[in-house]
């Protein structure tokens, strides 16, 4: 799941938390051995030393905070559209009108992050989004909110949902120093899986206990809270800079060149993995999305005639699994055959997606469990790989590339997943989604570039 993601972001089977991971990974063993020093550092220090700055303390708890907010979000959403008189092919259509301008708006938030500094970013769309969400909560409170007023709503809030997305990722240089960077991504990720897990469970209550604006009331509030929390962050600058460190003291690039962008170009066109890559991540995108956001919450609702509760527990299930095998990772150390084992897990996913529906919510449970295990080892082995693969110089570009590719699809995916759910009924997505993605991953399997990472 993504979370925005956001990770934030909502309804993907790639974790955004596995675009987080500090990638200042160097071409060549020369230019790579400050990293080690740097990770040799904050492996001494251990997970703990980026509390000691105040700045980071106030990013964890709101950040952490906000994600609660988001997984009330993504239950509260389709239980509010089900439950007033609106049908799959409707979920579909404002999820489509959220997903779009969140996709079209991720370059600009990037190169608006270059210009304004990301807390700056993240700081004008958590206010926007702040006062979007209460709006939406308070049409779901006071009766039946109709298809156009969702979808006035999703189109903004979705565009500054983008616009935050590269900003959150590119905050921690300005407010860690090299050496704790690896650690601090470390805790973030483990706050987005953390958080997920707890947030998934809270919001079926929450929607069943009260109503589903309850618990869009609550996901403004925590939009607040993250807001609250950067606004009380001391003025940035970067960590390393204040160390008198050379590297920091260099200009940020907020323009390519027309060279730069030949040799991005020459890159994708020469690099068989980056392509396999961004076909990978297009086929989980168009899959993932209008299975987790469309497709499940009708089976639940229509077809196994569950709870709101239902939905929060088999999400939470997704992410006690993705927490588990995160932990699993981390114990194995680094591993070899990265893609061959990334592959592997690849499948075990896709058969979990296809027997999702067959055994109702019990079964639901152990298969996203399962496949949220499976599903770690993807993301970090895979990540971990491609961001080795990548010239330093063209890291960002490729990566937030990948990250573009895996959200660029996913408007395609609710609004597709609408219409099938809604002529062919929700179960028949699972395993033809499940099959789609096992084609892909033996695609991978079939190329040497892949088994050999």
């Amino acid at each position: 799941m993504e979370t925005h993601i956001h990770s934030e972001e909502k309804g993907t089977i790639v974790d955004s938390s596995a675009q987080v991971p500090a990638v200042d990974k160097a071409e060549g063993s020369a230019q790579a051995d400050p990293m080690k020093v740097s990770t040799a550092k904050a492996a001494k220090g251990g997970m703990l030393r980026p509390f000691k700055q105040r700045n980071f303390n106030l990013l964890f708890s709101g950040q952490t905070v906000s994600i609660i907010g988001d997984a009330l979000y993504m239950v509260a959403l389709p239980w509010l559209v089900l439950t007033t008189g609106g049908n799959a092919q409707e979920l579909g259509i404002i999820l489509a009108a959220y997903g779009i301008p969140r996709a079209a708006s991720i370059l600009a938030g990037g190169w608006l992050a270059d210009r304004l500094r990301p807390r700056k970013v993240m700081l004008i769309a958590d206010g926007v989004r702040l006062l979007l969400m209460a709006i939406l909560a308070a049409l779901a409170l006071g009766g039946h909110p109709t298809l156009w007023q969702l979808c006035a709503i999703a189109v903004p809030l979705g565009a500054f949902g983008g616009a935050f997305l590269p900003a959150s990722m590119s905050i921690l240089p300005d407010i860690l120093s090299n050496e704790d960077l690896q650690a601090g991504n470390g805790v973030m990720s483990a706050s987005v899986q953390g958080a997920n897990l707890i947030g998934s469970a809270v919001a079926g209550a929450v929607v069943a206990i009260f109503t589903a604006g309850v618990a869009l009331a609550i996901d403004a509030a925590t939009f607040l809270v993250s807001a609250l929390s950067l606004a009380l962050m001391r003025p940035i600058q970067r960590a390393a800079a204040e160390a008198g460190q050379a590297e920091a003291d260099q200009p940020r690039p907020t323009i390519v060149t027309q060279g730069e962008q030949v040799s991005l170009w020459r890159f994708l066109a020469s690099s068989r993995l980056i392509q396999l890559t961004l076909l990978l991540f297009g086929l989980i995108s168009l899959v993932s999305g209008g299975q987790i956001e469309v497709a499940l919450p009708a089976l639940i609702h229509g077809t196994w005639h569950s709870s709101a509760s239902s939905y929060g527990f088999i999400l939470a299930a997704w992410g006690a699994g993705a927490l588990g095998g995160s932990i699993l990772i981390g114990m194995l150390g680094n591993l070899q055959r990265k893609g061959l084992l990334t592959l592997l897990a690849g499948f075990v996913v896709s058969v979990m997606i296809a027997l999702l529906p067959v055994w109702g919510v019990p079964g639901a449970i152990a298969c996203m469990f399962v496949g949220g295990i499976a599903n770690s080892v993807v993301t970090i082995l895979f990540f971990t790989a491609v961001q080795l693969a990548i010239p330093r110089h063209l890291m960002g570009r490729v990566m937030g590339l990948l990250m573009f590719c895996n959200m660029g699809l996913y408007p395609l995916s609710v609004a597709l997943a609408g219409v099938l759910t809604n002529q062919f009924g929700p179960a028949l997505l699972f395993p033809f989604g499940g099959l789609l993605l096992a084609l892909a991953f033996l695609l991978g399997l079939s190329q040497k570039a892949m088994r050999e990472l």
